[in-house]
């Protein structure tokens, strides 16, 4: 009888206790990034270098991303403490650099491509798309930039897969701070972040969720494997690391699949275009043609974990 009676004053008590909330974030330290300066500055820096000849000559980088090569390498241990967006976002940054060129014109410069690359080991060894190396001018060097400005030239290519989309090169650096790669496939419909360049937004971060994996023959008839994001990328994010909530590379940003509605006549997959995401220097001649667009959905097709692995030497 006691424990009935006194119920009722028990869960009037409850009422008035009130509900704990989220503490309120810690004071928020805001970097504004000034896209014109870490452009130009790598640009002068790795200009000097090339004057120096500092950089991987154009006709022997050539020669060495002319073969498929496998390497014998080992990934960081993987991460299994999980990580808040927010600290993945500051984390990801000491080991995501821009990688590009400079193009020679007279005495002086210029700013070439620009493209997204991450760091596989300490002792300056790097990941990028194997795109990003394509087509190389003869008068063409290139080089990383990190979040805090040094800049290092390319000195030679360690592992290369055109079909995977995968290179694996070295510059002139030491102490780095690798990422990881993850030793099983990320589930449809996990988490994922991406950190890159987009469009000359250096240091974007974007998430989003694996959406499917899926295989198609290239141009070469040879099949290659894909995982689909829908985490937000564009030109520029070239080998942009795709990470998981602990931090580990699931995925390298490569392509996207723009999807237009099929007019009459047309099936859905003739209407599919597939982009690399590198910017390329355009000559002053180049004009930019604009079409109807009847776009519908932009498809992100990173490379698997499972490929980065193989290219590695790491197995799937």
């Amino acid at each position: 009888m006691r424990i009935v009676l006194l119920l009722p004053i028990l869960l009037a008590a409850f009422a008035f206790v009130p509900v704990r909330a989220d503490k309120p974030p810690a004071k928020v330290e805001v970097e504004y990034t000034e896209d014109g300066v870490i452009l130009k500055s790598f640009t002068d820096k790795l200009g000097a270098l090339a004057k120096d000849g500092k950089c991987l000559k154009p006709e022997k980088l050539k020669e060495l991303l002319a073969a498929d090569i496998v390497a014998k390498l080992k990934s960081a241990k993987p991460n299994d403490k999980a990580q808040s967006p927010e600290e993945l976002a500051v984390s990801l940054k000491t080991s995501v650099f821009v990688v590009g060129s400079v193009v020679k014109e007279a005495e002086e410069y210029a700013d070439g491509r620009m493209a997204t690359a991450w760091v596989l080991g300490a002792e300056g060894i790097l990941v990028t798309n194997w795109h990003v190396f394509d087509e190389i001018g003869d008068d063409e060097s290139f080089g990383v930039r990190s979040a805090t400005g040094e800049v290092f030239p390319v000195t030679g290519i360690l592992a290369r897969d055109k079909a995977a989309d995968i290179a694996i090169f070295r510059v002139d650096a030491k102490g780095l701070t690798p990422l990881p790669v993850a030793s099983q496939a990320s589930a449809v419909a996990n988490w994922v972040g991406v950190l890159g360049h987009p469009g000359d937004r250096y240091f974007t971060f974007t998430q989003g969720h694996v959406t499917r994996y899926t295989r198609y023959k290239n141009d070469d008839d040879i099949m290659t494997k894909w995982m689909a994001i829908d985490a937000d990328y564009a030109y520029g994010s070239s080998g942009s690391p795709v990470v998981d909530r602990f931090g580990n590379v699931v995925g390298m940003a490569a392509l996207t699949e723009s999807i237009d509605y099929p007019e009459d006549g047309e099936k859905a997959a003739d209407m599919v275009l597939r982009k690399r995401m590198v910017k390329v220097r355009k000559k002053a001649d180049d004009k930019v043609k604009v079409a109807p667009s009847s776009l519908q959905m932009v498809v992100k097709l990173t490379v698997p974990a499972s490929e980065l692995r193989r290219v590695m030497g790491a197995g799937e």
